[in-house]
């Protein structure tokens, strides 16, 4: 739950004050904190290695706006609309990240523009906008957080109201422009030392953004170096926050989402020869970024969140539109993971950009409940999660072949790591208020998944509520949350 939000800090200072009407609204952002304080946890999921597991200490999403893997991966060519074959980049870094990492050869994105495509990969929803990224327990930044991880982004592009309330920490650029960009620095800041991590690292990314514009004042406006700065700027910023996190908070995981926009810019407006020269232009940068990753232990993925396509050679580009939104150069983007406990690798198969979320939460081995996911996990581990829910405390076991890998007692949920496989395991459990409520399943490890050990295998997670009290009254008093939270508002919009 935020606390406090600091919308937006201005260049001259790290701090704002705030309005009368600010000041309300934090206080009924506390009074919602104190509710649901007082609400038992029915997310915290305890994880146990059932075999070991190599968990990431956070990741790094780098998302080249308009990068479409037809220009990057050595299998495609790419054509323009009518038929003529295009030139490819030759990003000799990227090419040597893809054959040490697991590279996912076909991903397409269902909505080839900026907004759809973050809401996806942020949601793993395929249908995803912004206004569903807001929304509570919907993105892997609310997985993440319920899993003790602080989130921070830096965005040049895709900055949407939603994405942004799900960071602890994010810059961006208001202004979506390479001339004159406007780098906003906001902050949504929980408890305990969250939010002394979060002060520092939005400081770092307030002190970087002063020095932007000057860095892209040496080059005319248009001109090739200054949407390469644009890019490189972002990761430079990045590797600074890796550095920090490395430094000075070693144990805290975190997620890291990058967007960098100059590449879908020159896509538009400066033809197929200078979006192939803006991909080569953070070639170098982002081997910088893959490496300090590698070296601090911090899963690395490449993705973009549409392609570009082009009517003709020496054309400029679009993607959204019917005439491009059909064409494999718009609909195609690439995905690259390196990570603990991912093989080098290609996967071939055709993916969707919504499975995107589900194997990120994969690669840091937090199995948890994205709202309205309708992805799947890419097998890119050679084991499998299994997150197992109950509707009390109860005894839980876990069997192969007759043998207890797993037995103890557990309130509500509780995620097993590493199991094998395609193998058939045996799951019991054993209600400690009633002996006689005993439910068994065999399940197969095909994938990882979600288990609930209900009265039927069948019953809907969403029936869980009439079977543990702790859900009606979480409910209850989230219902009491939101009629006042509507009546605070409409005093506040009043005066």
């Amino acid at each position: 739950m935020i606390l406090e939000k600091n919308e937006m800090v201005p260049k001259s200072s790290k701090y704002t004050g705030y309005s009368r009407n600010r000041h309300r609204t934090l206080q009924f952002c506390a009074i919602l904190f104190l509710f649901f304080i007082l609400i038992p946890s029915c997310c915290a999921s305890e994880s146990v290695e059932i075999n070991p597991v190599n968990t990431p200490q956070g990741a790094v999403i780098l998302i080249i706006d308009g990068l479409s893997s037809c220009y990057v991966y050595p299998e495609y060519t790419p054509f323009a609309i009518d038929g003529s074959e295009l030139e490819k980049a030759n990003p000799e870094n990227m090419l040597q990240i893809f054959d040490q990492s697991c590279r996912v050869l076909d991903v397409v994105a269902p909505q080839t523009f900026t907004e759809g495509g973050h809401s996806v990969i942020a949601t793993g929803y395929s249908k995803a906008d912004s206004e569903f990224v807001a929304s509570f327990g919907t993105t892997i930044y609310d997985v993440a957080h319920d899993s003790g991880y602080l989130t921070f982004a830096i965005m040049q592009k895709g900055d949407s109201a939603g994405m942004r309330s799900k960071q602890n920490a994010i810059i961006h650029d208001a202004a979506n422009s390479i001339n004159n960009p406007e780098m906003l620095t906001e902050t949504n800041i929980f408890s305990g030392t969250d939010k002394n991590i979060s002060l520092d690292v939005a400081g770092m990314m307030q002190e970087h953004s002063l020095g932007l514009q000057k860095q892209l004042d040496q080059y005319p406006k248009g001109s090739q170096e200054r949407y390469d700065i644009y890019d490189v700027w972002a990761i430079e910023t990045a590797i600074e926050l890796i550095d920090i996190m490395e430094t000075e908070y070693r144990d805290q995981h975190y997620l890291l989402t990058i967007n960098v926009g100059a590449v879908d810019s020159a896509g538009h407006y400066k033809k197929d020869s200078g979006y192939i020269a803006s991909i080569e232009g953070i070639d170098a940068a982002t081997m910088d970024l893959y490496e300090i990753c590698q070296e601090n232990d911090v899963a690395f993925i490449l993705t973009g969140d549409h392609g570009m396509s082009f009517p003709t050679v020496d054309s400029r580009g679009g993607h959204q539109s019917d005439k491009y939104s059909v064409m494999d150069e718009s609909q195609k983007v690439p995905l690259v993971i390196a990570a603990k406990d991912v093989d080098s690798s290609v996967i071939e198969g055709r993916f969707g950009q919504e499975d995107f979320a589900p194997t990120m939460l994969e690669v840091l081995n937090l199995p948890g409940n994205l709202r309205a996911a309708d992805g799947t996990v890419i097998p890119v581990k050679d084991y499998v999660n299994v997150k197992i829910n109950v509707p009390e405390k109860g005894e839980l076991i876990l069997m192969k072949n007759d043998e207890i890998l797993f037995e103890n007692i557990i309130h509500d949920t509780i995620s097993l790591l590493g199991l094998e496989q395609d193998t058939d395991y045996v799951l019991k459990y054993v209600s400690t208020s009633d002996s006689n409520d005993v439910m068994e399943q065999v399940i197969n490890t095909e994938s990882s998944m979600i288990v609930n050990m209900f009265a039927s295998p069948k019953q809907s997670t969403s029936d869980k509520s009439f079977k543990n009290p702790r859900y009606i009254v979480g409910g209850s008093l989230i219902g009491i949350v939101n009629l006042a939270g509507l009546v605070m508002i409409r005093k506040i919009l009043k005066e």
